[in-house]
């Protein structure tokens, strides 16, 4: 392809040209792309619609109240919480869909649209499932055209033929995942059109509206989701001070079933340095003695910390997610009549509803650092792709994270006067824990303003 152009739409009518970046291969004709953009006062794609669409909407609505979708941190538990593997095969079918869909080589994230398509596959109709659950079916005007579920999954320890295995040596394939985080863990990013951030030189960010996680095993280590985010058309770190806000983190620990939803535009990770020393490995290991190989890799496949991310993309496309390869397709396990993740298809979450975790029967607790007597660690974790040097240094109670973990619960932190959160860069120190660093003194890093990847 060539060189793309995107004209953008910012705000309230203000027309805008980006660059045009040079992708034309040696001695080829140039072709170009235009992407029409229109991004609201919080930097998400919006949607405009016509008089004739906006009375449509206005009289098919249920309500008088518009609905909205709600962007809070949460957490549920689905239907696979409660599914056992000794009565049902479920489960170990949709571990068995994860490592084909994890195979290097295949694209990294795939296709589902709003409307318009029958699921081919379970993993298909849980990204829908998704979708619904969090956009309002009623009363709630977006362009079904142009939005739909991105979605892949995660696995560590990474098969021998999954993503991270095949591409972890190759820095430059792999968008500088090599390092000791990724490992066991995800390292710190944001969400994006990251094929379009390239094109236009690496300065836009355009996120999905959410963010979702869905566990569909016990292990490893958890998920954070922060309040920080970037100015979509420079690239520029957001701190949540400039908000009038505190900085602050939900730490979600894995559960099979458990499924967690936050503002596609935060910056997130899973961080393996979360958990005990040596912790993930006993997670790994099993009992093979006496097993023949298919009961075997049934074992391995359970014994891994496997997600299946969904991200929510309303009034626009990632410009080159497509749908799994036909040709694949037939690999994976066949869709089901009846939902897999919620009860309800269109049963979406209302704006303000704050006590999933209480629906999700599983513990929470707030803290805020400093806190007198609370013992914290300063890690230091490499933000990971968008060839940064750039480091999150961050004051951690791990002792009051680690008790959660039993209870596979959730941990809402506040740093108060954003006392234990700094962006650095190349900042390091201390002695090396996996891919972060770990430091018992509380010692304020120092804070550059920098382009973040």
């Amino acid at each position: 392809p060539g060189p793309h152009v995107l004209a953008s739409t910012i705000g309230a009518g203000n027309q805008s040209k980006s660059p045009k970046p040079n992708m034309s291969g040696e001695g080829g004709g140039q072709e170009s792309m235009e992407l029409s953009l229109r991004l609201d006062q919080d930097g998400r794609t919006a949607y405009e619609p016509s008089d004739e669409m906006v009375g449509i909407a206005s009289s098919s609505a249920s309500s008088p109240t518009q609905s909205s979708v709600d962007y809070s941190s949460k957490t549920i538990l689905t239907k696979l919480a409660n599914i056992s593997t000794e009565s049902s095969n479920l489960l170990d079918d949709l571990l068995f869909d994860a490592e084909i869909a994890d195979c290097a080589l295949l694209p990294r994230t795939f296709w589902m649209p709003a409307e318009g398509m029958t699921p081919r596959c379970r993993l298909e109709q849980m990204a829908l499932e998704v979708f619904h659950r969090h956009v309002p079916k009623a009363g709630y005007t977006y362009d079904k055209s142009m939005s739909g579920a991105e979605w892949w999954v995660q696995i560590r320890p990474s098969p021998s033929a999954g993503r991270y295995s095949m591409l972890a040596g190759n820095t430059s394939s792999s968008g500088g995942m090599d390092d000791g985080m990724s490992k066991s863990g995800i390292s710190f990013h944001w969400d994006k059109d990251e094929d379009l951030r390239l094109a236009m030189g690496g300065d836009l960010y355009i996120h999905p509206h959410l963010s979702t996680v869905t566990y569909l095993t016990d292990l490893g280590a958890p998920t954070i989701a922060m309040n920080y985010r970037v100015d979509p058309t420079t690239g520029a770190c957001i701190e949540p001070s400039s908000d009038g806000k505190n900085s602050a983190g939900y730490i979600s620990w894995p559960r099979r079933g458990k499924h967690l939803c936050f503002d596609g535009r935060l910056l997130h990770a899973a961080p393996g340095d979360l958990m005990k020393n040596g912790e993930f490995d006993r997670q790994c290991k099993f009992d093979a003695t006496g097993i023949d190989d298919k009961k075997k890799h049934i074992l391995q496949r359970r014994h891994r910390r496997v997600t299946f991310l969904v991200n929510l993309w309303l009034n626009f496309k990632p410009i080159n997610v497509t749908l799994f390869p036909e040709g694949m397709i037939d690999k994976l396990s066949s869709q089901k009549d009846e939902q897999i993740l919620f009860d309800e298809r269109n049963g979406a979450d209302s704006e303000g509803e704050n006590n999933a975790d209480r629906r999700c029967n599983c513990t929470s607790k707030s803290i805020t650092v400093p806190s007198k007597g609370l013992d914290s660690n300063i890690f230091s974790w490499p933000m990971g792709g968008c060839d940064s040097d750039e480091r999150i240094n961050i004051a951690v109670p791990l002792s009051a994270i680690q008790e959660e973990k039993d209870e596979s619960g959730n941990v809402c932190i506040e740093w108060a006067n954003d006392s234990g959160i700094a962006i650095v860069r190349g900042g390091d120190g201390g002695d090396k824990k996996n891919g972060g660093t770990v430091e018992r003194e509380q010692q304020q890093p120092e804070v550059k303003k920098q382009k973040t990847g």
